[in-house]
């Protein structure tokens, strides 16, 4: 009886501990927003609303579906789905590198046709070793621009006996970057040998772009430069520009794109606009503010009557049960990609999933604002004063769960006199 006592006990304790790891790890999202119920069990396509995508991290890696057991459920991004055939593998071609880092494997892929892709799938000779991939992804090979990171490396299957080589996809959001490269870090160790990089035809269905809300633009002319200043409503992931552009019917210009923020404006994409085809900028870029650099020469210069932004469409893809309660959280700066094993299963789904729509975005009640140290030293906190507090809410906690473990023996005791 003893033992079942204290077994009991120890249960309740898990529990109490679990539960609360569970509460604090829903306090470092700022936003959520509810799904809705779904009628039957399985697989849904949840569309990631341009509104929600602004209040999340660049690359998306604090996107959490928590479940109604106030768990996160597994996911993979909507553009991630495989649908292999050996006989449609593109390889891009690869480009020679200079000089090779001594810590670092670096293999850059050329996206020649700029196609808008989600995956890469590398050609490695086997190997079994732990390494951190990072992707990054440029349009000119000077500046490059951080696509996913910490990606770890597979190993070669045990069962791959008859090839020297074995295959790994990356997943990352959909990009349209002339160049993708991707570094592996050896750690002072013996770089891996990555043989080729592409993609499958079968996992690309055509970009869908979502408009964003009308931008106000602003346009100044001065000699030879006109310059124009768009201002998002929100800081949108933005993927085309479509300016409209009246008084002149034969141009062709040069272009620059720059990102405005509160350190500067950084350089996004250097291209041309000309009469002869669609005046659309393809990039990728997460701001409120952008500006269009235009070089005229001894022309006139070219009247923006307005200008059009879009993003590329973004879902997710996950398991669902029937009645079930779930909630999108997100806004975390500090998240890490999570690591779900549903990312091995993606062949296996199909492409024709029903569509959720999430519902309003919100704040998190359960949120916490981290207290940093500038801050603290501004109210004149004392660090040791900060520890004495958690100290005490620790052994609040641990005197509770005492508490309430004494209560149920007692309650036993009384049920089951001996």
């Amino acid at each position: 009886m003893n033992l079942l006592k204290k077994n009991k006990k120890a249960f309740l304790t898990v529990i109490l501990v679990l539960s609360l790891s569970c509460l604090f790890a829903q306090q470092t999202f700022r936003y959520q927003a509810a799904l809705p119920k779904v009628d039957a069990d399985g697989f849904y396509r949840i569309d990631l609303k341009p509104e929600l995508i602004a209040k999340s991290a660049v690359n998306l890696n604090d996107i959490r579906i928590l479940n109604q057991k106030k768990q996160f459920s597994p996911y993979i991004f909507g553009n991630q789905l495989v649908f292999k055939d050996l006989q449609s593998f593109i390889a891009f071609p690869k480009l020679k590198i200079d000089a090779a880092e001594d810590t670092v494997t670096t293999f850059i892929a050329e996206n020649t046709a700029r196609l808008i892709i989600n995956q890469l799938s590398l050609q490695l000779r086997n190997t079994s070793v732990k390494r951190v991939v990072n992707l990054s992804g440029s349009d000119d090979l000077n500046k490059w621009y951080a696509v996913k990171e910490n990606i770890l490396l597979e190993a070669a299957g045990s069962g791959n006996t008859n090839n020297e080589t074995y295959q790994q996809q990356l997943n990352f959001p959909s990009s349209s970057y002339r160049y993708f490269k991707i570094k592996i870090n050896n750690e002072n160790k013996e770089p891996v040998a990555i043989l080729q990089a592409g993609i499958y035809k079968q996992q690309f269905t055509p970009a869908v772009y979502v408009k964003l809300q009308d931008a106000v633009i602003k346009q100044k002319d001065s000699a030879q430069v006109s310059r124009i200043v768009i201002r998002l409503n929100d800081n949108y992931q933005v993927n085309k520009l479509h300016p409209i552009i009246a008084g002149q019917k034969f141009y062709k210009r040069n272009i620059r794109v720059y990102a405005i923020t509160c350190q500067g404006k950084t350089l996004i994409t250097d291209t041309v606009i000309s009469s002869s085809a669609k005046p659309e900028l393809y990039f990728s870029s997460k701001t409120r503010y952008l500006e269009l650099e235009i070089l005229n020469g001894d022309n006139p210069p070219l009247v923006f009557d307005g200008v059009i932004a879009y993003q590329l469409n973004q879902s997710l893809i996950s398991y669902l049960e029937k009645g079930q309660d779930y909630v999108l959280l997100f806004g975390d700066k500090d998240a890490i990609t999570p690591d779900y094993d549903l990312k091995f299963f993606g062949d296996s789904l199909r492409r024709d999933l029903k569509q959720l729509d999430h519902g309003a975005i919100s704040q998190n009640p359960l949120y916490k604002q981290t207290v940093t140290k500038k801050r603290v030293k501004e109210e004149l906190i004392p660090g040791w004063l900060i520890w004495v507090a958690i100290a005490i809410v620790a052994a609040l906690l641990g005197f509770l769960t005492f508490r309430m473990t004494q209560e149920v023996g007692k309650r036993e005791d009384k049920e089951n006199p001996r």
